[in-house]
């Protein structure tokens, strides 16, 4: 489980927020900072994409802007049910992280793990179909 997870409130309870939570995972904020690069570079290698990109940018940030003003109501109303539906999902996270381990490691060293676990297989079925066709041939 992670350090992070409660956040002291000022009545003294704790309160956790799934979508927090997840972020902070190291698979997850490793894609997340590997996307981020690729993004950044392609924008600085492409000035024609770069262009385009600002654009789109923009309108997602005041398309949000705008679903934020209208949904504030709403959300506002169902508040409980917002806490109950984040309690549940807090506990089902602790539940995959006690199963998972693999969402402590950041994505390079699980694709460098997966790569050394699936690499030695293929080799040992290349080698027997190799030697499978020796055989007919």
């Amino acid at each position: 489980m992670t350090a992070k997870k409660n956040q002291p409130l000022q009545n003294g309870s704790a309160k956790e927020n799934v979508l927090q939570r997840v972020l902070q995972l190291p698979v997850v904020s490793s894609t997340c900072e590997s996307l981020q690069r690729t993004y950044a570079s392609t924008k600085e290698a492409h000035p024609l994409m770069a262009s385009v990109c600002e654009v789109y940018e923009r309108g997602v940030q005041g398309a949000g802007a705008l679903a934020m003003w209208s949904v504030e109501p709403v959300v506002r109303r169902l508040e409980p049910q917002f806490a109950v539906a984040n309690n549940l999902a807090c506990r089902g996270l602790d539940h995959l992280e006690e199963k998972i381990p693999a969402l402590q490691y950041p994505v390079d060293k699980l694709a460098s793990e997966l790569k050394g676990t699936i690499s030695s297989p293929l080799q040992s079925a290349k080698s027997t179909i190799g030697n499978s066709v020796d055989k007919i041939m």
